[in-house]
């Protein structure tokens, strides 16, 4: 099915947004939601938005109910938690035929759930034969990784690299987009793991700024260069009203676009080209 957004050249597709759980908890209605998101977008320089929900925090039916009032500029995923299997499966099946939403977001550590688990591994086989592609939150070494602890949550997830690397042997048929690029202490593995698995993809959400931080923008284009530009897609995780300027959406763009030794080709294909091809944006004619 293709999604009646046009991209036009140099366009922005976030893929890696979030309703804050802040809003849903507030009573914030969909038409609000989508409205704060839209007015976030206009201002970082967003074109189109991916809505990511974490189960059971932010439900399906609230993200259907945001995108359906910006069809043009939000796209919404769905979140199961993947245990019980058969019930994750009964909903994502809801969220894609009914509700029409265009993939599956997966945290390991709010879900409380491991990689390898053969539920884990169903769900995203099943989000293959939907023909949508799977999100998964994955930072090596970082908190909300291995141990994610707030004042709501506290959930073990004991990932290992390995299996990380595991799952997309074991799902083949479904495209996997490990968010975050694997963090600061990871993103070397997972670049890895992307060039050895024709169905992974990274997005650069939040990492990208501490790692170009780290190791410098021309180092990061080596990176860059050595993968291919054509596995990586843009995402910000900037949540509207709580992220520091420093971590911007905005800032992150500006990075991209300054990357060095990158044609502009490909960095449209970061910025936008490869998330159309993921989920099926139309592309305008030239």
């Amino acid at each position: 099915m293709i999604c009646e957004m046009a991209l036009m050249s140099w366009s922005v597709v976030d893929f890696h947004l979030h309703v804050p759980e802040r809003w849903v908890r507030e009573g914030v209605s969909p038409r609000e939601a989508a409205e704060r998101l839209v007015e976030f977008m206009d201002g970082a320089g967003i074109d189109i938005g991916v809505v990511l929900p974490i189960a059971p925090y932010v439900s399906n039916d609230y993200v259907y109910r945001v995108v359906s009032y910006e069809p043009k500029r939000l796209v919404g995923f769905a979140s199961v938690v993947p245990n019980p299997a058969d019930v994750a499966v009964g909903e994502l099946r809801r969220a894609v035929e009914d509700l029409g939403l265009r993939g599956l977001k997966l945290h390991p550590g709010m879900q409380g759930f491991c990689v390898r688990h053969p539920h884990v591994v169903r769900v995203v086989r099943f989000a293959g034969e939907l023909g949508v592609p799977v999100v998964v939150h994955a930072m090596l070494g970082d908190l909300s990784t291995l141990y994610f602890k707030s004042g709501e949550h506290s959930l073990p997830s004991p990932d290992r690299l390995e299996d990380y690397e595991l799952l997309p042997v074991l799902a083949t048929e479904t495209t996997i987009v490990y968010a975050h690029m694997g963090g600061l202490f990871g993103f070397r593995e997972f670049m890895a793991i992307a060039a050895g698995h024709p169905n992974v993809f990274l997005d650069t959400s939040y990492s990208l700024v501490t790692i170009v931080e780290e190791i410098g923008a021309e180092r990061f284009s080596v990176y860059v260069r050595h993968l291919g530009a054509d596995k990586l897609v843009f995402g910000s995780d900037d949540i509207p009203g709580f992220t520091p300027e420093w971590l911007s959406a905005k800032r992150q763009i500006e990075i991209i676009r300054g990357l060095p030794n990158l044609s502009e080709e490909e960095k449209e294909l970061i910025l936008s080209g490869n998330a159309a091809r993921l989920i099926g944006l139309e592309s305008s004619p030239a």
